[in-house]
C-alpha cells in the first residue's frame, strides 16, 4: 500500500485537508514488560490513509514539521490518543498506558500544556495513562526553557519519556533536572549489542544510569529473541519492536489485549541448572565432549563458531563456556574476551590442540581466560577442571549477590 510520495506542493495541500477529511489515523505498537511478559502499553504512531494508499510518517512528517501543520496534527494526535484511552477503559482496560510522540515544533509552540490538559479533561482519563515522548535533541535546544515546560506538563500528572537516548548531545547535568519518568534506549544500540561488546556496554550503562536515577527503561527496535533475552538479563524494564509486534490498527491491538498475548519465551527458565556451552567448529569434537560429560548432570549447549556462541550466551543463562582456539571468524581468545566484557560472570576455558600461545597467555593475563586445556584431553582431568569452574563460578555469583545486598 506504500506508493512513491506525491510531489511536495501537492502533498502539502492534501495534508492541510487531511484532518478535515478524517484521513489521519493512529496505529499502536505494543510494549512488552520484561518482568512478567505481559503487554505494558503501546506507542501511538501516526498514519495517513489517502484512499487506498497508506502514507507512512517518513513521507509526510518532515513536510508537516516544515510547514507548521505538525502543530494542529499533533494536537489531533493527543486528543485522539485520549479518546482511545477512554474507550479502552470502558472496555475494561483502565490501566493501559499510551505514549505519544511530540515534535520539536509542537513542543516549541508554547501551548502544549493547554492542549494536553484540555484533552485529558474532555475525555475524563487518568493523566498517568498518557505519556509524551520527547527527544533529547529537542530539549537541548533551550534546556532552561525545556525544564520549565516539562515541569508544567509533569504537574498535569502525565508521564514523560526521553526518546532516542544517547544519540544526541546529552548533558548529564540537564538530564538530572528533566522531570522525566522513562529513558528509551535507541535501536541503533540494541541492533548490534548481542555481538558487539561496545554496544553491549553502552546499553548496560544506559540501563544502569537510568535505574540509579529511578527511571524506567524501554528498549526499542528489538527484533530477535537473543536481544530480548540479553536486555532482560541487563535489567531492562520493557521492550518494543518487531519481535513482539509491528504497529497495529486499533482492532488488532485490542485483540492482543483480549487474548492477553505475552512476550515469547517469558518468563525465562529460572536457573538452578548448571549450563555448559561448548564452542568448536569440529562436530566430532562437540559430540565427543557431550558423550564424555553426559553423566555429569550439566545442561549442555553447543555452537559451531563464535557468532553462534554469542547468540547462545544472550539467550541462555550459562555459567561455563569452553571454546576451541582456532575457529573461522573470531579466534577462541577473541571470542572469550568478548564474553568477559559482555557476560563477566561466565567462566571461560580454552580447549585447543593448536594454539597461538602468545595470544592465549595475553588473554589469561587480561582475565579473559580462566583455564587453558589441551587436546587430546584426559577425560577425568577435564571433568574435574569443569567441576572446579562451576564451583568457582558459583562462588563469584554468591559474592556478587552479597555485595548487591549490602550495597543495593
Amino acid at each position: 500500500m506504500n506508493l512513491a510520495p506525491p510531489r511536495e506542493p501537492e502533498m502539502e495541500s492534501a495534508l492541510g485537508q487531511a484532518l478535515e477529511r478524517g484521513e489521519l489515523e493512529l496505529f499502536f505498537q505494543p510494549k512488552g514488560d520484561l518482568h512478567n511478559g505481559h503487554i505494558a502499553g503501546a506507542e501511538a504512531l501516526l498514519r495517513w490513509r489517502r484512499g487506498d494508499t497508506l502514507v507512512m510518517p517518513g513521507h509526510f512528517i518532515p513536510l508537516a514539521e516544515h510547514s507548521g501543520l505538525v502543530v494542529p496534527i499533533g494536537a489531533w494526535v493527543i486528543d485522539t490518543a485520549c479518546a482511545r484511552l477512554r474507550g479502552w477503559a470502558e472496555r475494561g482496560y483502565g490501566e493501559t498506558r499510551l505514549a505519544v510522540n511530540v515534535s520539536a515544533r509542537q513542543f516549541g509552540a508554547g501551548d502544549l500544556e493547554t492542549v494536553v490538559s484540555e484533552a485529558l479533561a474532555r475525555h475524563a482519563i487518568q493523566p498517568g495513562r498518557l505519556e509524551l515522548e520527547l527527544t533529547e535533541s529537542m530539549l537541548m535546544d533551550d534546556p532552561e526553557s525545556a525544564v520549565t515546560q516539562l515541569r508544567r506538563l509533569k504537574n498535569l500528572g502525565i508521564k514523560l519519556s526521553l526518546d532516542d537516548f544517547g544519540t544526541g548531545y546529552s548533558s548529564f547535568t540537564y538530564l538530572s533536572h528533566f522531570p522525566i519518568d522513562t529513558l528509551k534506549v535507541d535501536q541503533s544500540f540494541v541492533r548490534h549489542m548481542v555481538s558487539n561488546a561496545n554496544m553491549a556496554g553502552i546499553v548496560a550503562a544506559i540501563i544502569g544510569l537510568a535505574h540509579k536515577m529511578r527511571l524506567h527503561v524501554v528498549a526499542e527496535g528489538v527484533e530477535t529473541e537473543a536481544q530480548l533475552a540479553y536486555l532482560r538479563r541487563l535489567g531492562c524494564d520493557e521492550i518494543q519492536g518487531y519481535f513482539f509486534s509491528h504497529p497495529l490498527p486499533e482492532a488488532a491491538y485490542l485483540a492482543m489485549l483480549d487474548e492477553d498475548q505475552t512476550l515469547p519465551g517469558l518468563p525465562a527458565r529460572e536457573g538452578a541448572e548448571r549450563t555448559l556451552l561448548l564452542v568448536d567448529d569440529e562436530p566430532g569434537i562437540l559430540s565427543a565432549l557431550r558423550r564424555m560429560l553426559r553423566q555429569e548432570g550439566y545442561r549442555i549447549l553447543t555452537a559451531n563458531n563464535a557468532a553462534e556462541g554469542l547468540e547462545r550466551l544472550a539467550l541462555e543463562d550459562i555459567q561455563v563456556v569452553i571454546s576451541d582456539q582456532r575457529m573461522p571468524g573470531l579466534s577462541g581468545t577473541e571470542f572469550l574476551t568478548r564474553v568477559k566484557d559482555m557476560h563477566p560472570d561466565c567462566l571461560r576455558i580454552i580447549l585447543s590442540g593448536q594454539a597461538d600461545m602468545a595470544s592465549v597467555i595475553e588473554a589469561i593475563n587480561d582475565g579473559a581466560v580462566y583455564k587453558f586445556l589441551t587436546k587430546p584431553w584426559d577425560d577425568e582431568k577435564l571433568r574435574e577442571r569443569i567441576r572446579e569452574a562451576f564451583r568457582f563460578q558459583a562462588a563469584i555469583t554468591a559474592t556478587n549477590t552479597a555485595t548487591k545486598t549490602v550495597n543495593p
